[in-house]
């Protein structure tokens, strides 16, 4: 099969829409298929050469007016020359180009997936566009039919994160931290935006820093909103061992060394980072928001609380840190029924979504 990805770049810096989107184009390459990919350019152009997946530039970081439309001869240009059966839209620039490119400016006779992500967005409702939508959860899928996706156009594939090709150099999580007394560390991996609801996790530590004074929070992750959330760091009790850390491209043994993994995000569709915590073997609190509930087997394999609820987190907190054996209960049912998180079932996974458009049944 001939694939075509669409992405508005592929620059490494923490955006789970760029990583899955390259995770499952190595894959398919990697099973046989003849893959390519059009975007801006970035840092993952090595990782796809050597995965065999042409690149080609286009000018896809646009949002509206002339420099929307002067991009579609130059895609014009790339789907005569790669002639995809598919073209696989992750963003909603591609999508929209690819859709008015081919049913009214010729660009070719061509499948158009979606794959739409941010339930937030009031724009990813342009990911219509597609032939067929991919949705990462069944929560996913019942938000966007409410929002007037077609729900037999929708298909569910959830993010695959073990085995990644982004990520195959690092060692694995399932070999278990050295066993030992350790001061907890807790920590998250989140764009530094409100609605990921750092500051609640700023605040819950706050309320739990004097019980547990040998206890660290450790913030991964850049945005636009860290001038706010240092202002309620330094209000907070704990704040010298509070620490934001910045974007870390390789975040594996941070998780790794931490004991308590959380994301308290007020929305969500599926956080590749609380899979990779699942991975490093951290016991994991999420806010049961989106597709949270899933990759967290609906609260067996982690904890779900409510969002925008600190007194809440802090409360789950105090149960884990405060209890060596439930801690070490929770870190090993992270590790459990892990394999559905293979990035080689969300490939194969979305290659039946393309037959099914390409070989109605």
């Amino acid at each position: 099969m001939k694939i075509l990805h669409a992405a508005n770049e592929l620059v490494n810096k923490g955006n789970g829409i760029v990583n899955s989107a390259v995770d499952l184009a190595c894959m398919q390459s990697e099973a046989g298929h003849d893959v390519s990919f059009v975007s801006s350019g970035g840092g993952y152009l090595d990782l796809l050469s050597e995965f065999n997946i042409h690149h080609e530039y286009a000018n896809m970081y646009i949002r509206s007016g002339w420099p929307f439309f002067r991009t579609l001869p130059r895609l014009r240009e790339i789907i005569r020359s790669r002639k995809p059966d598919i073209v696989h839209a992750h963003m909603m620039t591609g999508a929209v180009l690819m859709r008015l490119g081919r049913d009214l400016a010729g660009f070719g006779d061509y499948g158009l997936i979606t794959t739409v992500h941010n339930e937030w967005r009031l724009t990813s409702n342009l990911m219509q566009a597609g032939d067929r939508v991919i949705v990462l959860s069944e929560s996913g899928r019942r938000a966007f039919h409410k929002r007037g996706f077609r729900y037999d156009k929708m298909h569910v594939v959830r993010h695959g994160i073990l085995q990644s090709p982004r990520r195959r150099a690092e060692v694995h999580a399932r070999e278990v931290r050295p066993p030992g007394r350790r001061p907890p560390v807790i920590i998250t991996v989140a764009g530094l935006y409100r609605r990921k609801g750092v500051g609640d996790l700023i605040s819950a530590f706050g309320d739990i820093a004097n019980e547990f004074p040998d206890a660290t929070l450790q913030i991964l992750g850049s945005g636009p909103d860290r001038d706010y959330f240092e202002a309620l760091k330094a209000q907070a009790n704990g704040s010298d061992r509070i620490h934001f850390q910045g974007f870390i491209a390789k975040p594996y043994q941070a998780l790794r060394e931490a004991s308590v993994f959380v994301l308290a995000s007020h929305t969500e569709a599926f956080p590749l980072a609380v899979a990779e915590a699942r991975e490093a073997g951290c016991a994991v609190i999420a806010t049961a928001v989106g597709g949270i509930p899933e990759l967290l087997d609906h609260g067996r394999a982690g904890i779900l609380i409510p969002p925008h609820n600190p007194a809440f987190l802090a409360q789950e907190l105090r149960r884990v840190l405060r209890d060596p054996v439930e801690l070490e209960r929770w870190r090993r049912a992270a590790r459990t029924n892990l394999d559905w998180l293979s990035c080689k079932r969300m490939a194969d996974e979305t290659i039946g979504v393309y037959r099914s458009l390409l070989q109605p049944s």
